[in-house]
């Protein structure tokens, strides 16, 4: 089960890793798009399922952590549940501007944003995604002030910021894959440790000057609450191994995607220190609902 339309990061991975589960368990590996109510349609139809291994979600931060942190009355507790199986991926996020913008390298974005402070915005695809949540690390670190617009997906963000109707975008890699050559944007900088291999002159933050903005956001399949841990990590040790594949491997990093693989019991540790700390920040930031 995928929250989201058809077409996303998340919905992307969730094919590739069911092409790897049919041939591994022999047995179809059906991905099924659910999206409505930023994802809480779907989720809900898995956490409600049987919790026999055959209802599963592809989940990621956007998803399954910070919406209980910022939006009031979230009708899910993270914690409680979603029941964390195996990582599968990760990605990061780049930070792309339009071409009119009088600036080609991220200390000259830096400068020129804080020399106009609130007069910029940047489009992201959603409030609490990864793409917001890195856009206010970024912000935090540098000292800069941007107006936040939202968009409900990455393509609409993206074409907004290629007819120049917003200063900037945390793009994913996954569709800054697509848009490596594009003319009509330009790429600043990779907010992860490392390059991206399918974009591999795009430097990090840190290479372009700005320390701790050093971010990635992963995939995980989730399940039901009281999956049994033999299910779990049945599950788990078949993602891992098909995560270690080289053909797979291949799918994942050409569509902007590094393959994880890890077992279910990282995994959960993972997960946990995930929603604690992104959880930390968001109060932090002061980005809860108001009233919350």
């Amino acid at each position: 089960m995928v929250p989201y339309a058809a077409g996303g990061s998340i919905d992307l991975v969730a094919r590739i890793l069911a092409e790897g589960l049919t041939a591994r368990l022999g047995q179809t590996v059906v991905v099924e798009d659910k999206p409505g109510g930023n994802g809480v349609i779907g989720i809900g139809a898995v956490v409600k399922a049987k919790p026999d291994g055959y209802t599963l979600q592809m989940g990621a931060v956007g998803a399954n952590v910070t919406p209980a942190a910022v939006q009031k009355d979230y009708p899910f507790d993270p914690m409680r549940d979603y029941v964390p199986v195996a990582m599968v991926a990760e990605w990061s996020a780049i930070l792309v501007v339009k071409k009119d913008l009088p600036v080609n390298t991220l200390a000259e974005f830096v400068a020129y944003a804080r020399a106009r402070p609130g007069a910029l915005n940047f489009g992201t695809t959603g409030y609490g995604s990864f793409a917001h949540l890195v856009s206010e690390v970024f912000m935090q670190h540098t000292g800069i002030s941007m107006q936040h617009v939202q968009y409900k997906g990455g393509a609409p963000a993206t074409n907004d910021l290629m007819a120049g109707t917003i200063d900037a975008h945390m793009m994913s890699s996954a569709v800054g894959a697509g848009q490596a050559e594009n003319p009509r944007l330009k790429m600043l900088a990779v907010a992860s440790k490392r390059r991206l291999p399918s974009i591999p002159r795009v430097p990090t933050m840190a290479e372009a000057g700005v320390q701790g903005v050093d971010q990635t956001a992963w995939l995980c399949v989730f399940g039901p609450p009281g999956l049994p841990d033999a299910i779990r990590e049945r599950i788990a040790r078949e993602v891992v191994a098909i995560a270690q594949e080289p053909a797979f491997q291949e799918k994942f990093r050409s569509t902007g995607f590094e393959p994880l693989g890890l077992d279910a019991e990282v995994t959960a540790r993972m997960y946990r220190d995930e929603v604690t700390s992104w959880a930390a920040f968001i109060k932090e930031r002061g980005l809860t609902e108001k009233g919350k």
